[in-house]
């Protein structure tokens, strides 16, 4: 755990947090490229960071224009509130590279004190779905694998509910590690295993990452061969020759036997977003794990939109069927919120005042029941409160469709 005030920086479980003045802590959100950026500016705080360095340890074997450090730089600038010039964090050298300047200090892990409403009132909507990850969660440390699918459309709130249960698990565990493997939309060929490699990537940096590293090189030097940056000199050689015909099937009993070592005693949540674009081989790895038998403190979270409109052939639809037949997996659809928990969300974010009629049926017919609710919520109960009385005398001589578009472009 690295601490630069006001900011604590927790590389196991992927967390930014930010101290206010009372005390409490707010979880700041970062892509994972952008966590990735300032994972290695932090971990080599005080020294010269050439852009060359930061492609090779955060897009390691990958062609990738510098304009995206550039890019990366300014979204953790952004979330540090940090500036170009007069910086407090990041400097900047023109034509070498960035160097973090904060003093960075270490911190042993404790639970944060996490600010904002309890989950309840912060997901309107998805008290009842949350509890049953939650549950699922307690299994899982429990040493009952855990297999999770999360559906819906696209706005639906899928990751918002992840990203709540992230935050749950982290303030309320000593001892866990929550990872993220994104899956990319791809037009041609995809790489294989991509979420599982990007997962382990971001398992394998930090303080306590060498544990990580001295499992995958026991139990899957076939993964560990796949990550560039964690091969000495010493230990290329030795990979070179035990991943001499290397197989899909072996890499993925391999992958299953590192995870039950890596949560043997410690938990994971394993987070892969965006299923719907995974690779076949990926979706044989999620096969393999559900499978297994041997305890493990795992519990794997996918989310992905329906898959309805695929074929009976598509292989993750397939999947997904089988594993439900079988119980060994659990499969939750995500509905729209209705207008009464658009209300409530109202309600929520400003209880001193109810929200004005018919202001919750409005942001419920233009976001269709979606989390785009919260966002077009945002913006017009601000402004129909303020004239609360004028539009009231409005919406009693205009037509419904003509005052829904005078209050929207408010």
């Amino acid at each position: 755990m690295k601490v630069f005030p006001p900011f604590r920086f927790d590389t196991l479980n992927q967390c930014l947090w930010r101290r206010s003045d009372t005390g409490q802590e707010e979880r700041i959100l970062l892509t994972p490229k952008a966590f990735a950026v300032l994972t290695h500016l932090v971990e080599h705080a005080g020294r010269l960071v050439s852009q060359d360095e930061l492609l090779e340890a955060v897009w390691p074997d990958t062609v990738v224009e510098p304009q995206s450090v550039k890019k990366h730089i300014l979204d953790v600038r952004t979330a540090l509130g940090d500036r170009p010039k007069n910086s407090l964090f990041i400097e900047t050298i023109p034509k070498r590279g960035y160097r973090f300047i904060a003093p960075v200090s270490e911190s042993t892990p404790s639970r944060p004190v996490v600010s904002g409403r309890p989950a309840q009132e912060a997901l309107v909507g998805r008290g009842v779905t949350l509890e049953v990850l939650r549950e699922m969660w307690q299994r899982a440390l429990n040493s009952e694998r855990q297999i999770v699918f999360i559906a819906g459309e696209p706005g639906i709130g899928k990751t918002a509910l992840v990203e709540e249960l992230q935050r749950q698990v982290a303030a309320g565990e000593r001892s866990v590690r929550i990872v993220h493997g994104q899956c990319i939309e791809g037009y041609g060929s995809k790489e294989a295993y991509g979420p599982m490699l990007d997962a382990l990537g971001r398992l394998c940096r930090g303080q306590r990452a060498e544990p990580i590293v001295q499992i995958l090189s026991a139990d899957a030097p076939t993964w560990l061969a796949q990550l560039p940056a964690l091969r000495t000199r010493e230990r290329r050689e030795t990979l070179q020759r035990e991943i001499l015909g290397a197989t899909r099937e072996r890499m993925v009993r391999e992958i299953g036997d590192a995870l039950d070592s890596i949560t043997a005693e410690t938990a994971l949540l394993l987070v892969f977003e965006d299923l719907h674009w995974v690779d076949e081989s990926t979706v044989d790895l999620i096969s393999a794990l559900a499978r297994r038998r041997s305890p493990a403190k795992l519990m794997l979270l996918a989310t992905c939109r329906p898959l309805d409109l695929e074929p009976p052939g598509h292989s993750l639809k397939a999947l997904m069927a089988d594993l439900l037949v079988h119980r060994l997996c659990r499969k939750i659809d995500l509905t729209p919120l209705s207008e009464a928990e658009v209300e409530e969300y109202l309600v929520v974010q400003s209880p001193a005042s109810r929200p004005p009629p018919g202001l919750s049926e409005l942001v419920h017919r233009h976001s269709t029941g979606t989390s785009w609710a919260w966002a077009i919520a945002g913006v017009t109960k601000a402004t129909a409160i303020a004239v609360s009385s004028p539009l009231n005398h409005l919406r009693s001589i205009m037509s419904a469709s003509k005052f829904d578009a005078y209050l929207i472009r408010c």
